[in-house]
């Protein structure tokens, strides 16, 4: 952005040096608050959102959108001195020209609407995962954030913490060899409940909640209290099942610590499971498993398994006897290699390790080479918009192909097929499956079409 705005003026205080810089002088003319203190709203003021109070805390939270009186509470009274207002079109309208950071943290069919709306102002956006609700208003997003300049990150907290750092050094300092195939997991599953076509009973709509504005650019349909406030994420037309909900932070491991692209093929193989191996325990109602096919730069094919519900992996026998509490194998990631495994416990790399020999290993591990992150996505997104960080790691040309990853094997889920996308056009070699690239959405809420 050339244009001379507060945002520019936060990045040349922080940036400058010398004397020709005058502070004061750029402060009254920009209008800063003292210390450089953001100007942030909250697009959602509930629920995820309160991760984000913390970061906020240092900054002014000069607006919050909530829908609903109620799951906004939280945020309406951490924040008493924030504007309030439900439908987050008129927050932008009113307040537009003096934020410097929008924090989406809304259902996953409105992150495209209420991030677009942000950006096209020349605001900086937090979104939480998954960044969008299809692959049109993914590669959107990533248009947009090229032709307004604004600085972006996807709420994948785990793609900051040092675990993740470690397991690409690890693999690049050759611990596991060449890594053959990937297994990742969690407990949550995607019930058959997800099914747009078997719609519950209409109930009557909470008076402290704006049930159209919820359904946002989704088609008109009935209230029910199993969708909203808690249980959209089980519907395919506000939510993304528990590939949608974990993906985006269990799948980041091998897509950063391997360098993955875009995978050729996606698809469900059921009968790949070995959860009885472990423990006596049933799979939940629409447990699944996903085998994504990627072709490495050597040409070699590599298979990523992503299981959910209960499926598991077959586990190495060292790390089951090692393992105490049947819950620390509940969501996890196993990269294979040729030498050794990592073991990487929960939906993010927290405390990751190497399976054979790990107590010996270690005391010898490969030097810390990358970068490390600043903070969590919030401090960051802050950190990048002072000028502090040149880009977030999670930035939209990072998160959007990722988040593509998580869409596409939603897509296989639905449809029933096997699922050979192509990046660059957008399309399938199955025309059938194009219908899931783009929803239609309801007049008033058609963001970003004329990046097509």
């Amino acid at each position: 952005m050339n244009k001379l705005t507060r945002r520019n003026f936060i990045k040349a205080s922080t940036v400058a040096s010398g004397s020709l810089f005058l502070p004061g002088l750029v402060r009254a003319q920009a209008g800063l608050a003292a210390n450089n203190k953001l100007n942030v709203a909250l697009i959602g003021g509930g629920g995820i959102a309160k991760t984000a109070f913390g970061e906020c805390e240092d900054h002014n939270v000069i607006a919050i959108a909530d829908v609903d009186e109620v799951s906004g509470a939280m945020g309406f009274e951490k924040f008493p001195k924030a504007k309030r207002f439900k439908d987050f079109r008129r927050l932008l309208d009113k307040h537009a020209k003096e934020l410097d950071a929008v924090i989406v943290s809304t259902p996953d069919h409105t992150h495209f609407p209420a991030t677009y709306a942000a950006m096209e102002r020349g605001i900086a956006v937090h979104t939480q995962k998954p960044l969008t609700h299809n692959i049109w208003q993914a590669r959107t997003l990533q248009k947009a954030y090229h032709k307004f300049g604004v600085q972006t990150v996807m709420g994948n907290q785990g793609h900051n913490f040092e675990g993740m750092k470690l397991i690409r050094e690890w693999i690049e300092g050759d611990m596991i060899g060449e890594v053959t195939e990937v297994h990742a997991w969690t407990n949550r599953a995607t019930p058959n409940s997800l099914n747009a076509l078997n719609p519950l009973p209409a109930q009557a709509i909470p008076k402290t909640l704006d049930w159209d504005l919820w359904l946002g650019p989704s088609k008109a349909a009935d209230y029910n209290s199993e969708i909203c406030p808690k249980g959209w994420r089980w519907w395919w037309p506000y939510g993304s099942g528990g590939l949608g909900d974990i993906g985006c932070h269990t799948l980041d491991i091998p897509k950063y610590t391997l360098g993955l692209g875009y995978p050729t093929a996606v698809y469900m193989d059921n009968t790949i499971d070995f959860s009885h191996e472990l423990n006596d325990k049933k799979p939940k109602a629409g447990a699944g498993t996903y085998v994504y096919e990627f072709k490495r730069a050597d040409g070699k094919l590599l298979k990523v398994y992503w299981y959910e519900g209960g499926h598991l992996p077959r586990l190495p026998k060292t790390l089951k006897e090692s393992v105490k509490d049947p819950k620390d194998l509940a969501q996890g990631c196993l990269l294979v290699g040729n030498k050794n495994t990592i073991f990487s416990t929960g939906m993010r790399p927290t405390s990751p390790r190497l399976v054979e020999g790990w107590m010996e290993l270690r005391k010898q591990l490969p030097a810390k080479t990358l970068k490390r992150a600043v903070g969590n996505p919030v401090k960051e997104l802050f950190a990048a918009i002072r000028g502090d960080i040149d880009k977030c790691g999670s930035n939209f040309d990072y998160a959007v192909p990722l988040t593509e990853i998580v869409l596409l094997g939603t897509i296989a889920n639905r449809s029933g097929k096997k699922v050979e996308y192509r990046p660059e056009s957008m399309t399938f070699k199955d025309k059938s499956l194009n219908d899931y690239i783009k929803e239609s959405v309801r007049k008033g809420w058609e963001f970003g079409e004329e990046l097509i």
